[in-house]
């Protein structure tokens, strides 16, 4: 019987998908946030605090990633 773990993907695709959602993921994690608010903290982006711009765009990338998936079927 051959057994393989669902846990891992099984495409290259699913490995893009999957280091691309980690690697995202990792930019909004607290070590890098700080950094981003101490570095640009005190910019304006179309009239809002830089670091709500900067994490909203990560957070909706993760989503493309996600979309991306599922759309290819991994």
């Amino acid at each position: 019987m051959n057994f393989r773990s669902h846990y891992l993907p099984r495409s290259r695709a699913g490995w893009m998908a999957v280091l691309g959602f980690l690697g995202l993921m990792a930019l909004v994690q607290p070590p890098i946030v700080f950094w981003v608010d101490t570095r640009f903290g005190s910019g304006w982006v179309l009239g809002m605090p830089f670091l709500y711009v900067y994490l909203g765009a990560v957070y909706f990338a993760l989503i493309g990633v996600l979309l991306w998936a599922v759309r290819r079927g991994v």
